[in-house]
């Protein structure tokens, strides 16, 4: 597991170490950090994977010149990216060099370059920007990214994997042991839905169709978005591996209050049996929803980890928020999840 990553110089960042658990939560004011945050460790990932052209542009992450990214309140003139693991470091130096960005590695663990190397398909990244509504998905034919960063190809992965059980603490649905069986009682915990996939003959493309309530099959356009938002994410988590890290962003796209309570559950229940996931969110829901299973003692204290950020001058000021034993904030920070509260003592006239 990654237990931290330390950030200087890179965009916002002056000079950030975030303390990572089984569960991370990264939240806070818009444009103030968490972003950058998921960016510093997917510029790791890239260039640890290939040797691009630019190492600030690739397939996990294109970010521009190495002016547009140095941290200017601090005038850096070079960026670092480490991350630790174990005790062992792995990092990496960026700086510029006659208008060219060159990188350097200065520490390098090969346990931690294992995992986060993408072609080892240890470590799963599902942008903000992923895939929506859509009947028909694409067959993914060259393999080198089992899900695609948008999840494009989860459907397809599901497909041609549904048959496949799963291990047995992944095992909710005792009629079968399957990914499929083991995704629709996650999908019906949550929505109240099932998905059914088939290829389509002759083609390059797999055919999606959901079930609502126990209705007849519908097409993804004929029913709510937000099960196609959130249907990669499960796939991504039931089909990862113990000590696989998986970052999500914004898991909660769509979804109404009550079902992302309960995609909380499904988050707890993956980190439980062994995966780490980094989740970036605005979702009081998720929020609340961790906070709750830490009550319930669903989940150990230890194996969560909340960051809220926000600017100051400039530069993000992540605060690691504590919850105690029994689900309580002993550090309230204003502007965590607070603005109910802050609009009914306005409606109430407090």
């Amino acid at each position: 597991m990654i237990e931290s990553i330390c950030i200087n110089g890179f965009k916002c960042f002056d000079n950030t170490t975030l303390d990572l658990s089984r569960i991370t939560l990264l939240t806070g004011v818009n444009s103030g950090g968490k972003s950058s945050a998921i960016q510093a460790l997917l510029l790791l990932s890239q260039n640890i994977t290939s040797n691009e052209l630019s190492p600030l542009n690739g397939h996990l992450v294109s970010i521009g010149s190495f002016v547009e990214v140095r941290n200017f309140v601090s005038n850096s003139k070079e960026f670092t990216v480490s991350v630790l693991k174990d005790n062992q470091r792995l990092s990496c130096k960026f700086k510029e060099q006659a208008d060219i960005c060159e990188r350097d590695f200065t520490e390098s663990d090969e346990d931690i370059k294992t995992l986060l190397n993408y072609n080892n398909k240890h470590f799963h990244y599902l942008s903000a920007d992923r895939i929506g509504v859509k009947d028909i998905y694409d067959t993914n034919l060259d393999q080198a990214d089992k899900y695609g960063v948008c999840g494009e190809y989860a459907i397809d992965y599901f497909e041609k994997h549904k048959s496949i059980p799963l291990d047995n603490e992944l095992i909710k649905d005792k009629f079968s042991y399957t990914l499929e069986s083991q995704l629709n009682y996650w999908l019906k915990y949550i929505l109240d839905a099932e998905l059914l996939t088939e290829n389509i003959l002759g083609t390059d493309r797999v055919k999606a169709q959901y079930s609502y309530q126990g209705s007849r099959k519908l097409r993804p356009s004929n029913i709510g978005s937000g099960i196609s938002y959130i249907i990669s994410a499960l796939i991504i988590c039931l089909s990862s591996k113990r000590d696989d890290l998986v970052i999500l962003e914004n898991p909660e796209i769509h979804l109404h209050p009550k079902a992302q309570s309960k995609l909380t559950d499904f988050f707890i229940f993956i980190a439980n049996y062994g995966v780490q996931l980094i989740i970036e969110s605005h979702s009081d829901h998720i929020f609340n929803g961790i906070r709750k299973n830490i009550f319930k003692k669903s989940i150990p204290q230890e194996s969560i980890m909340i960051h809220y950020f926000e600017i100051k001058e400039g530069l993000s000021i992540p605060t690691k928020i504590s919850i105690n034993q029994i689900g309580q904030i002993e550090n309230n920070k204003e502007g965590l999840f607070d603005q109910f509260d802050d609009d009914l003592n306005e409606l109430l006239g407090l």
